[in-house]
Formats: structure tokens, sequence, C-alpha cells
């Protein structure tokens, strides 16, 4: 049980709405640096380049060769600029500086698939509310043969804080005495379980 609120304070920023990330990417004379990038699927790079070098994705095989025949994927200018996510699908980009391809001037950007953690999914209705909560919770369900299920609830660090019983469609919990945070509420029924974000 702790194990599995321990892994879910852990997950945490995968269960908010995630928000890109530009990365950077500039160059030392002949090389780019990071000479491979790795980014999630959504992510943006800027390039800031000197003036006489560029950033054109090339194939595989061209950027193996140290060839500079852009493969008409994204097309950065002398000097730099933005890779927007829209240009970068999950998978490996190559790119090389056209007029320094033959010198060796080539990096990668390998884009990762997003990656999330969804709340466990249940086949019922369960809300919070008012969340974010002062004096109490009140823990709802319009399902009759959820009254009698378990819950409880865990602090950020995993420490079970308060538990009980389902008494009705609406049951209230009192969370006066709790202090100000974020706070994991963990309903059992059916034989599953699930969690959901509670904020005093």
């Amino acid at each position: 049980m702790k194990t599995k609120i321990l892994l879910l304070l852990l997950l945490l920023p995968a269960l908010v709405p995630a928000y890109s990330i530009t990365w950077q990417v500039t160059n030392s004379g002949f090389s780019f640096t990071p000479a491979t990038v790795t980014i999630h699927l959504g992510d943006n790079v800027n390039f800031t380049l000197d003036a006489d070098h560029n950033a054109v994705e090339v194939s595989s095989a061209t950027w193996n060769a140290n060839g500079a025949t852009s493969n008409g994927g994204f097309n950065v200018d002398f000097g730099g600029g933005l890779v927007a996510a829209s240009l970068l699908t999950v998978g490996t980009h190559y790119y090389v500086c056209q007029p320094h391809a033959s010198l060796g001037m080539k990096a990668k950007i390998v884009v990762l698939a997003a990656t999330a953690v969804a709340e466990t999914q249940m086949p019922l209705n369960i809300t919070l509310a008012p969340n974010p909560a002062s004096s109490f919770i009140r823990i709802t369900t319009n399902e009759n043969n959820l009254i009698g299920s378990d819950y409880a609830l865990f602090d950020r660090l995993g420490r079970q804080m308060l538990t009980g019983k389902l008494t009705d469609k609406v049951t209230s919990v009192p969370v006066d005495q709790l202090a100000s945070g974020l706070y994991f509420v963990q309903i059992i029924a059916r034989s599953t379980e699930t969690f959901k974000v509670m904020i005093k």
C-alpha cells in the first residue's frame, strides 16, 4: 500500500498537465553542443548558432556519409532559430550544418514518446468537493453499491492520515485538523482502487 502511494508521488508530475520544454543547442567551432539531445514529444529545440552555421534535417544515410542533402524535415537558418514540436515526431532526427557537413558537423535529436500515468480507471463516478478543502471534504458517488467501500487519506510522504467507509452517496470527511498541502484520497471498491488528489 505504502509502495503504491510513494510510486504515485514519484509519478505525480506525469499526472498534472505537461508543459513543453525548449531545449538549447549551440555550436562550438564545427560541432553542435550537445551532439545528441534527448527530448519528449511536445518539446521544442532552439538553436543558437554562429552566423556561418545552419541546421538541416537529413536522412540517417546522408548523416552517416557526412552529406548535406535535406530530407525535407526541419531547416534552421544561419545563426539559429526554433524547431517547433510539430516538426519533431517520435524517433531520431539527424541534422547537419550544410556548409560544414563534410567536416563532420552533425548531431541528432532523439524524441521519446510522451509518458504518463493515468489515474486508475474504475467503472464508477467518484468526486471530491470542495477541492481545495478547508474544514471538510465530501466524497460523492452516484452508485448505491459503493456505500460501505473503504477510503483512506494519505499525505505527500505516503503517511496514512485518515480512514473510513463511504456511509452514503455523499460522505463528509473532516479535514480541519490537517495541515495545508497536497493529499491523496484512496477509494477501494469492487476489488479495485483509485486515487484522487485533494488540496487543502
